[in-house]
């Protein structure tokens, strides 16, 4: 098994492409998943979706997002966050403003599919 840094430094990590519309820099760990999301203000709002076996927690770093979860609309900035409970429909996120939308997202138990996707291992 390859060792995996236990450092990320803003900015340097590997973009990872776990989904079609939104490349992350994908954070493993034993019992969560992270994964680091810049949007662009110039990109195109992501698409709903749900999974049905992790909770989220989506936290706001820098710059202002709009998103949708089960059908609410809601504007969140630096410091914020929102927690996805497992089955919720979310997504149609989009930056606000002139500045890149930094994110982070914390889910539980861990993405195995986004682990295998960034590192080609479970």
């Amino acid at each position: 098994m390859r060792i995996r840094p236990n450092i990320f430094r803003a900015g340097t990590g590997p973009l990872h492409a776990v989904r079609p519309d939104l490349p992350g820099t994908v954070m493993p760990g034993r019992d969560v998943t992270l994964v680091r999301w810049e949007i662009d203000p110039q990109r195109a709002a992501t698409g709903l979706h749900a999974h049905p076996d992790h909770e989220q927690f989506t936290v706001v770093v820098s710059g202002r997002i709009e998103t949708s979860v089960d059908g609410e609309v809601v504007v969140l900035g630096p410091g914020d966050v929102c927690r996805i409970t497992p089955g919720s429909s979310h997504g149609a996120t989009r930056a606000l403003g002139p500045e890149v939308a930094i994110l982070v997202d914390v889910f539980s138990p861990p993405r195995q599919d986004y682990v295998v996707a960034a590192f080609g291992e479970r």
